[in-house]
């Protein structure tokens, strides 16, 4: 049972004219203006965890936040802060204050309950101090009634896409991309995924590389299909067999009960078909590529055509364009035709003359070759020199 943590060391510093300012906020019923000294007792939700509350005292004046910080020249008095549940039939508070610990801020502080308060309830608030000096001794008093509302009910999640797009991929592909319309909690999260084998009838055994990798708005989820089981030659996959099967249609289930950071949860199981295809396993080519450009004068995107699909998320960072001089051209960047398209929508118009894509090597397709090497390699073979980038010349077309 816990009546109130007590602060003992920092000493609280209660003047006359403290003192007398505190009783005239306490029995004084009329409604005035408060005073910029007056202390003031508020529930409110923590940054870390909005889920939870803590009852927060600031206010008062600046000799009472340098005491309780610094106790110089005092002797210790006693200081408390409690929260009680105020009974719903009869209107009173609990006999026991809630439990919990305290945080001492700049001009704040701050009692964190050990458990989350509960929503449409009322609460009742006491700031107790006491000082004693050799003259006596003499104390503050405050209680306050605090309502705690619900909070509104936060809008479902919904998944928004899954990359790769395509319905075939290959059998030795690497990640999955889940994107959220909000951020979703983290932690456990492959409790919430299953991948299922419908040509073989059963679940798929420990398909995925277990570490969570999210975009710092808590929206993207980058899935890795273990690579140890895709790479052929080494231990897991020689020991467990690959994840994927050319051939074989599969289905990755991501569970409704999933919650975002929120509360809210997904509501139904989302379920992404596809099926494998021949592995993929030679270096990425731009000679390859098919370069589409756009008219001068005009915002038409500059597009890209690739012979197979590649890495969603890379298409977006691996890739810019320069015109004569150097300058970057700024656009909104999109993907099509199930990632075998890449575009750029100029912010300005294109002006004429020499321009060029400029591409990062590290570039991927979904099996995780680039422009720089396969993804298997002979670990025996002379590696070659690797270049950080390349580069396609186009010139937009005259405007029509």
């Amino acid at each position: 049972m816990n009546k109130g943590l007590s602060i003992h060391g920092p000493r609280l510093l209660a003047s006359s004219t403290l003192l007398a300012l505190l009783a005239g906020c306490a029995s004084n019923p009329e409604p005035r203006r408060p005073s910029r000294n007056a202390y003031r007792m508020k529930l409110n939700s923590l940054p870390e965890a909005q889920d939870n509350h803590a009852l927060t005292l600031t206010g008062g004046p600046d000799a009472f936040w340098k005491d309780l910080r610094t106790a110089k020249g005092l002797p210790s008095p006693v200081a408390e802060l409690t929260l009680k549940v105020v009974d719903p039939k009869t209107g009173a508070p609990s006999p026991h204050a809630i439990l919990g610990e305290y945080r001492l801020e700049q001009r704040r502080l701050l009692f964190l309950p050990s458990f989350p308060l509960s929503a449409d309830a009322r609460y009742h608030a006491e700031f107790f101090s006491r000082r004693t000096t050799k003259n006596g001794s003499s104390s503050i008093r405050i209680a306050q009634s605090l309502f705690l509302p619900k909070r509104p009910t936060p809008a479902t999640p919904a998944i928004e896409a899954i990359y790769p797009s395509a319905e075939i991929v290959p059998e030795n592909q690497l990640k999955f991309y889940l994107l959220f319309s909000k951020p979703m909690r983290q932690g456990d999260v492959f409790k919430r995924l299953k991948l299922f084998d419908r040509t073989g009838g059963a679940e798929v055994s420990d398909p995925f590389r277990k570490v969570e990798l999210w975009s710092p708005d808590g929206k993207r989820l980058t899935l890795w299909i273990h690579p140890g089981r895709q790479k052929t030659g080494v231990n897991l996959n020689e020991e467990i067999g690959p994840v994927l099967q050319s051939g074989h249609r599969y289905e990755l289930v991501i569970a409704g009960e999933w919650e975002s950071v929120d509360g809210a949860r997904l509501g139904r199981d989302v379920k992404k078909r596809f099926k494998a295809g021949p592995p993929a396993k030679k270096r990425v080519s731009e000679d390859r590529w098919t370069v589409i450009p756009p008219p001068t004068g005009t915002r038409t995107p500059l597009r890209i055509v690739f012979p197979s699909p590649m890495d969603w998320a890379l298409l977006h960072s691996q890739l810019r364009v320069e015109a004569e001089g150097g300058k970057r051209i700024n656009g909104n960047i999109e993907t099509a035709s199930n990632e075998t398209e890449w575009r750029i929508t100029p912010r300005e118009a294109w002006p004429p003359g020499d321009h060029q894509i400029v591409v990062d090597t590290r570039l991927e397709d979904l099996a995780g070759n680039n422009l720089r090497q396969p993804f298997e390699v002979d670990i025996n073979a002379r590696p070659e020199a690797m270049t950080v980038t390349v580069s396609i010349e186009f010139q937009p077309t005259p405007k029509p």
